[in-house]
């Protein structure tokens, strides 16, 4: 269970980055469902005793506070809400809870958007969150539900998911950037974490982003833009305007990527 989360020396710009966003756009990255009141608690409980397990080289707790062992960073306990809980950690958490056998988006803390909106996902179930997702409903909604009931308390699944974008903004969505000047390009990667609350049942649903430019990435790893550009010649059209990626290779700055 030690891979839950993806924790590193950048904590702390990831903390001023939810407190900022909360702090200014509460009810955009911020959202709770009565039903889900328990699994909060329970996620707080539980993120408590693996950051001390798992993590201790950076955190240590007294039984009043936990805190980063630099002194930087200090949290009141207990915490039984998501949005305390959550600046704990670098990942956005998302709860998922099975009501009428489909598993719903009942609370969540996500100041990392990769182009979507919390308030159009609240208190939907996973069908209805993925719709603009190309091919879900056909060949991913089924499975991925089988997957999310048979998750056992004692694993977790990790995937990754890719765009890229105009700038290094942990907060994304196109539509905040529309006449923005030219930016680097940035590749941005989603770790994704899945795991289930051993008493009330939940998923805990993570997202860890992490941020690179395209000129250290090619310094690194002569080729990636190459490489990446192939890559998005061969994908489906329609996976091409669900990652926006028409628009972004219509900008100067992302002119290697074009065939």
């Amino acid at each position: 269970m030690a891979e839950w989360l993806a924790i590193d020396d950048d904590l702390p710009i990831y903390h001023a980055h939810k407190l900022q966003q909360i702090g200014f756009h509460r009810g955009e990255v911020i959202a709770v469902l009565p039903e889900s009141e328990l699994a909060q608690k329970e996620f707080g409980r539980l993120l408590l005793t693996h950051l001390t397990q798992y993590h201790g080289q950076r955190y240590t707790t007294n039984g009043h506070d936990l805190s980063t062992r630099d002194g930087i960073l200090k949290w009141p306990l207990p915490a039984t809400d998501l949005q305390s809980c959550c600046l704990w950690i670098q990942e956005d958490i998302c709860l998922l809870q099975a009501l009428n056998n489909e598993y719903v988006l009942t609370a969540a803390s996500v100041c990392s958007p990769s182009n979507w909106r919390l308030s159009e996902k609240i208190g939907k179930a996973l069908g209805a969150i993925h719709d603009p997702v190309p091919g879900y409903e056909d060949t991913l909604h089924a499975r991925t539900n089988r997957l999310l009931h048979k998750l056992s308390k004692d694993k977790v699944i990790i995937r990754y998911n890719w765009s890229v974008q105009a700038g290094n903004e942990l907060c994304w969505r196109q539509e905040l950037y529309p006449t923005q000047e030219p930016a680097e390009p940035y590749w941005r990667v989603e770790r994704q974490t899945l795991r289930r609350l051993p008493e009330t049942g939940a998923i805990v649903f993570g997202i860890r982003i992490f941020l690179e430019s395209f000129t250290k990435l090619e310094s690194r790893q002569p080729g990636f833009t190459a490489a990446l550009r192939e890559i998005i010649e061969r994908l489906p059209e329609e996976q091409r305007r669900y990652k926006g990626l028409d628009s972004l290779l219509a900008r100067p700055e992302f002119g290697a990527l074009k065939s």
